[in-house]
Formats: structure tokens, sequence, C-alpha cells
């Protein structure tokens, strides 16, 4: 993917777009509802990219196969929860540890669903699709 291809897929979704030096090259950044991709490019080769989610600290490695998949992300379900918050998954309690959008299928629709990575205050792990998680906070209430 090159720089004016990105840019034109994340201001069809929603993403604020700005452009940063970067060594030989430049940087498209992404921002959008405490998410942010970071993509180098050298020419119009991407380099390297970054990501960082809501409730991390700092920019992680980003696949750059991932990038595209980031930026379709369903909107609603990446801002739904941040790393760090306690949900609800049927009976299950725990906290979101991780999250990620899910590589688009012939079932999925365009905007491409998030799951969540959550420990379970039982001590289990699991991925619950963000629609299966509630706050606990709502759960309560």
């Amino acid at each position: 993917m090159n720089p004016h291809t990105l840019q034109a897929r994340a201001e069809l979704a929603g993403w604020e777009i700005s452009i940063e030096p970067y060594d030989g090259g430049r940087a498209v950044v992404l921002a959008r509802d405490d998410w942010g991709i970071k993509v180098a490019f050298v020419g119009s080769a991407p380099v390297q990219a970054a990501i960082r989610k809501p409730g991390q600290q700092g920019w992680r490695h980003l696949d750059r196969r991932s990038i595209t998949t980031h930026v379709r992300g369903h909107r609603e379900q990446m801002s739904a929860h941040r790393i760090g918050d306690t949900v609800q998954v049927g009976t299950r309690a725990g906290t979101v540890t991780d999250m990620y959008v899910e590589t688009p299928t012939a079932t999925t629709s365009r905007a491409c669903p998030v799951r969540l990575v959550v420990t379970y205050d039982d001590g289990g792990q699991g991925a619950p699709y963000v629609t299966s998680a509630l706050p606990l906070r709502e759960a309560l209430a």
C-alpha cells in the first residue's frame, strides 16, 4: 500500500491524518477515537508500522499486512472498550488485556469486527467479540 492509498482509505473511514518526517521518508499518522496508527514510508513503500490502542501506553509493532484491516475496523466496536476495562461476558467477569481487529471474511461486513482479549477473574482467558462484552458497571445496573 502506498501513502496516497492509505490516506484515501483513512479519510473514507473517518480517521484524522497527519504527516511526520521519518528517516529518509515520511510517516502517515492516523488518529481516531483514542486509536493511533503510524506507517512509515520510504518512497511509496511502507517500511514500518505501529499501533496505539485505547488504554495502552506507547506504540507497539503492527504487521504491515494488518494496516488496511485496522483502518477499516468497525468504528463503534473499536471505541467501545479500553485496555484495562472490567467487562462481563455472559456470566464471567474479567479485564480487557488487549484487543484486535479481525481480518474481514466473506461473512463479515466491510467494517472489520473487533475482538477483545479478556483475562477472566476465574483465571481463564478468552477472545469474545466486542458486542458480547458489557462494561461491568453496565452489567451490574
